[in-house]
């Protein structure tokens, strides 16, 4: 389900440019080659291997020319199946990967992660220019799903301005170093958002990049 569709955009882009520049090398080496003929010297043609050689040429240039003409058309073909696919997500229940945490009239919206065995977790939260504003130390945590509950205050224990910020929950690898542990969060897709070639889709009334669905299902 997961699909890249600025890939696809940029491997479009691509394959447009290279069909132009080969149609342009194209007309070029064909004007060259008349012009080596109108002004040869008839009493020393061109040699033949020569003019194989030109003629090999010209054939490899029209096969490229004609290979990035059917790329093109395939990369056309995939934008659009994404797009139906992505239409299609409408109404069933769609798994999406968060980072980000919303706090309105002071009180931050609660995050849920799942562990898979009992961890130290702590959790570290950023404005969105990625300034620390709190770190919370939660111990030793059980496995399960577990909740994340941001009193909404900062290192002082001063309340926080309303607005998105970024939250990194992290496992402890006993070595000193930090494991990340994603946050999910499960709702139905209401809409789909065709941005350029970006796909975005509706969940929980947020839009979320197509790329942050991990799971779909009926």
């Amino acid at each position: 389900m997961m699909m890249n569709v600025n890939a696809t955009s940029n491997l479009f882009s691509s394959v447009t440019e290279r069909t132009t520049k080969k149609d342009l090398d194209k007309e070029a080496f064909l004007r060259l080659l008349t012009t080596q003929l109108k002004n040869q010297d008839p009493l020393e043609p061109m040699k033949d291997r020569d003019f194989i050689a030109q003629m090999s040429q010209l054939s490899s240039l029209e096969q490229i020319m004609n290979m990035s003409k059917s790329v093109q058309t395939f990369v056309d073909t995939a934008a659009q199946l994404y797009r139906t696919q992505a239409v299609s997500m409408i109404g069933k229940t769609a798994v999406v990967k968060t980072n980000t945490i919303m706090v309105s009239n002071g009180v931050p919206e609660t995050k849920t992660f799942t562990l898979n065995e009992p961890a130290n977790i702590v959790v570290r939260i950023y404005t969105q220019d990625g300034k620390l504003v709190k770190e919370q130390k939660l111990g030793n945590v059980e496995a399960g799903m577990q909740l994340l509950a941001w009193d909404g205050k900062d290192e002082t224990g001063v309340r926080v301005k309303d607005g998105k910020y970024v939250f990194k929950i992290l496992k402890s690898t006993g070595n000193g170093d930090f494991e990340e542990i994603p946050s999910v969060e499960s709702g139905v897709v209401s809409g789909v958002q065709f941005d350029g070639s970006n796909i975005n889709v509706v969940v929980n009334s947020k839009i979320y990049d197509i790329s942050e669905i991990s799971e779909i299902y009926a």
